[in-house]
């Protein structure tokens, strides 16, 4: 019976053996999927170090030195304020009615040619006329009393008419001056330039410097909103400022070289005026301005274009050598000196330097021959892209393409299913990457957004894209 008994209990019992068997497949199928990506990633990444190192090989030439031999020679030093300012035509007048009135023709438009006296308004002169009739007659009253002063002989009434008529004549000239007002002149050959009046309006006595018949009103400003303005097109300056450190350096009479925005060679001028009140002061120091006359041709320019200005202070001869040649070590400052086939290396003292040249103050002679050495190869021009230059969509620093929706080895510059990490499964790159490359899909080879062996929509394959 207990024999049977246990014969019965163990028939009952599974064979650990025999539940096991069935499933070593799933267990194998298990393995496989975390094997075949992890030897992907070996192979690939072996195939990619190759390509890489080989590339690198080739694109890295040998460094070479390149020699060449240069006589110490004269040449001209200089020293200069830099600075810009704005273009501003030579002569300009601002002209307006110095008389009440209104306009009743205006004569000329914006960039109109116009020469010295030719009239470009005028007011109504009714009421101005009358005042010069009025006055004449006044100062004919006053000529006859002092005629008749002088004829009675009487010096206190010839000393009272002569007063009296000197005020009349000088109430003649005022009124007359008010009529010769009424018409607006141009005061030199130029251009109109503006015109802010038109016929209708009503004028006043602001006031012009460079108003009247034949006014002379270069330079000069009006507060005016009435206004016709004439510019010489043919001759420019350049107005600007230099700093409290620099003005002192600068005296009228130097030699100025001015390049205006976008002109490809500058023109020469010459400082004309140099301020001794500064125009403006900011925390960064005071302002003094200079004014520059543009003596080249001027063909065109146009004001207010803002110029670089470069005002040479100074100027000498010196002997140099091209700043190349100089080596400076802890023995000092030397040059290699070429004395037929045998190089001498030569103490020298240095002074300024310009252009790539720099000045021997002592240690050379002109004439002397020196040796200018230079570099070139090396790793100038090594891979700049690495990696991206080679594979899928690499994009970066190299010179292939981008591939399309984040391709080449994952998001994150992993490998198969490589994202932020570079893992397997990791992230958000797929093999190809995109919306569904080679193993692609939102997680790629080898797993999905959670990176697990059957995780999300990345599981190998990816959502979109099969392997």
């Amino acid at each position: 019976m207990c024999l049977t008994a246990k014969s019965g209990i163990m028939s009952d019992q599974t064979d650990p053996e025999e539940t096991q068997t069935p499933a070593s497949p799933r267990r194998k199928r298990h393995i496989l999927r975390w094997v075949i990506p992890v030897a992907a990633v070996v192979v690939i990444a072996g195939v990619v170090g190759g390509i890489l190192i080989s590339h690198r090989a080739s694109a890295e030439p040998a460094a070479s030195t390149v020699t060449r031999e240069v006589q110490a020679s004269m040449v001209t030093m200089t020293d200069s304020v830099t600075t810009t300012g704005t273009i501003a035509p030579k002569q300009r007048a601002d002209l307006s009615f110095t008389s009440s009135g209104t306009v009743t023709t205006i004569n000329v438009e914006v960039g109109d040619t116009v020469t010295a006296g030719q009239s470009l308004a005028t007011i109504d002169a009714t009421n101005l006329q009358a005042s010069v009739d009025s006055a004449q007659a006044a100062v004919d009253a006053a000529q006859s009393d002092y005629d008749t002063a002088v004829a009675g002989g009487v010096d206190a009434r010839i000393t009272a008419a002569k007063s009296t008529l000197a005020t009349k004549q000088d109430s003649l000239a005022n009124a007359q001056a008010a009529l010769d007002a009424a018409t607006l002149t141009a005061p030199f050959d130029g251009t109109v330039a503006i015109v802010s009046m038109a016929v209708g309006d009503t004028v006043g006595t602001s006031g012009s410097t460079g108003g009247g018949a034949g006014g002379t009103g270069a330079g000069s400003s009006t507060s005016s909103s009435d206004v016709i303005t004439v510019i010489t097109t043919d001759m420019y300056s350049v107005s600007t400022s230099v700093g409290a450190s620099d003005v002192a350096k600068i005296t009228k009479g130097l030699d100025v070289e001015v390049t205006p925005n976008g002109a490809p060679t500058p023109l020469t001028g010459t400082v004309t005026s140099v301020g001794v009140i500064a125009s403006s002061t900011t925390s960064a120091g005071a302002s003094f301005p200079v004014t520059i006359d543009i003596t080249d041709p001027q063909q065109g320019l146009y004001a207010g274009v803002s110029a670089s200005v470069v005002i040479v202070t100074s100027s000498r001869q010196v002997l140099a050598v091209p700043t190349a040649a100089i080596t400076v070590g802890p023995g000092g400052t030397t040059v290699e000196v070429m004395t037929g086939q045998t190089t001498t290396t030569t103490a020298v003292t240095t002074g300024a330097s310009s252009n790539s040249m720099t000045e021997i103050t002592s240690g050379l002679n002109e004439g002397d021959t020196v040796v200018v050495t230079t570099q070139t190869g090396g790793n100038a021009t090594a891979n700049p892209g690495g990696l991206s230059s080679y594979l899928p969509g690499g994009g970066g620093r190299g010179g292939r393409p981008s591939g399309e929706a984040g391709g080449g080895f994952g998001a994150g510059g992993g490998f198969p299913g490589g994202g932020a990490s570079g893992a397997p499964g990791g992230g958000t790159g797929g093999f190809g990457g995109g919306a569904g490359g080679a193993g692609g899909g939102a997680g790629g080879a080898g797993g999905g957004a959670g990176g697990t062996n059957n995780g999300g929509a990345g599981a190998s394959g990816g959502a979109t894209g099969g392997r």
